[in-house]
């Protein structure tokens, strides 16, 4: 059975989602509760296992690198084959995104590249490792990525935070003590400043610096709290889109934005001109929520497709 959480909890949540750099105190000034109450929730939540944990979203197009991705569909294959290639995934350095699906499409990895000749070799791997187990090869290039809060989480009908969006052509400047830094604050966003001085023997202050630095100059986004949906009774559904009108893309983005259930769209250079995922309840509620996409936009769309994300083995921002 899903955990019930209850009002205090989901306003929590939504605060560590909108910043999970936020203090205890700073939360419980947001939700009306005392320091020490916000931090016992928050470890009851961790305890039961609803927070995975505490990311950085990290815009590695600022760092110099393309962000391309592989959809598979399996062929021949067994239970125990393609976990070996979950785990391949998962430990290959180049990829910070595996997760299984359900629907036409069995699996999704994301890797970091530097450059075109650079992804064509990893497509080159992938094959000649696994290709006899590959049905279907679907491949993109992220151009741009939107990331809309968790409204759901709140009272609010409607998404009214700032979108932040990713991938850009022009890179930040950034040295290597700002990669010690990122690679500490990326898999947990919630570690302390003076946990990165000890650790980078960088001081403080100039750990606070170069955070806000990055923070300023667009390679860190986002601080997001990372949930078990399943274990909060939510489905992670996504929709790919293909557009007669390209000019209806800036309508929908705004249409995302605005969802309390949205919670990321992106652009690729694929077969897809906008592709959006929601965090709903039933799949029911998801129908609901297509119907009206439809609605509103489908004199505008060509064809579309959706799948369920089944599991998801790894999620880091950062090469």
């Amino acid at each position: 059975m899903p955990y019930k959480l209850d009002k205090k909890d989901r306003m929590i949540l939504y605060q560590l989602d909108l910043d999970s750099r936020q203090s205890f105190k700073q939360i419980g000034r947001k939700v009306k509760l005392s320091r020490e109450v916000v931090q016992y929730r928050i470890k009851q939540l961790e305890k039961k296992g609803i927070i995975r944990g505490y990311q950085t979203l990290i815009d590695v197009s600022k760092l110099g690198y393309l962000n391309c991705r592989f959809f598979i569909k399996f062929q021949k294959d067994s239970p125990e084959e393609e976990n070996k290639i979950i785990e391949y995934y998962k430990n290959h350095p180049r990829f910070w995104w595996v997760d299984s699906i359900d629907g036409f499409r069995d699996l999704g990895i994301a890797c970091w590249v530097n450059n075109m000749y650079e992804f064509f070799d990893i497509k080159e791997d992938l094959i000649k490792r696994f290709g006899k187990f590959i049905y279907d090869l679907n491949i993109a290039i992220y151009s741009k990525f939107y990331i809309f809060k968790r409204t759901y989480l709140s009272d609010k009908k409607r998404g009214d935070e700032k979108i932040k969006t990713m991938f850009f052509p022009e890179k930040a400047d950034y040295d290597n003590k700002d990669i010690a830094i990122l690679r500490l604050i990326t898999p947990n966003a919630r570690i302390t400043s003076v946990e990165i001085s000890t650790k980078t023997g960088i001081s403080i202050t100039n750990v606070n610096y170069r955070i806000k630095r990055m923070i300023e100059n667009g390679i860190i986004i986002d601080f997001r709290v990372i949930l078990d949906l399943q274990k909060i009774g939510y489905y992670w559904y996504k929709i790919e889109i293909q557009l007669d009108d390209l000019n209806i893309k800036k309508s929908m983005i705004e249409y995302f934005h605005q969802h309390p259930n949205i919670v990321y769209a992106y652009e690729t250079i694929s077969e897809n001109d906008i592709e959006v995922e929601m965090e709903v309840q039933s799949y029911e509620e998801f129908r609901t929520i297509l119907d009206e996409i439809r609605n509103l936009f489908g004199k505008s769309i060509k064809k579309y497709h959706h799948l369920l994300w089944y599991k998801e083995h790894k999620f880091l921002f950062m090469p």
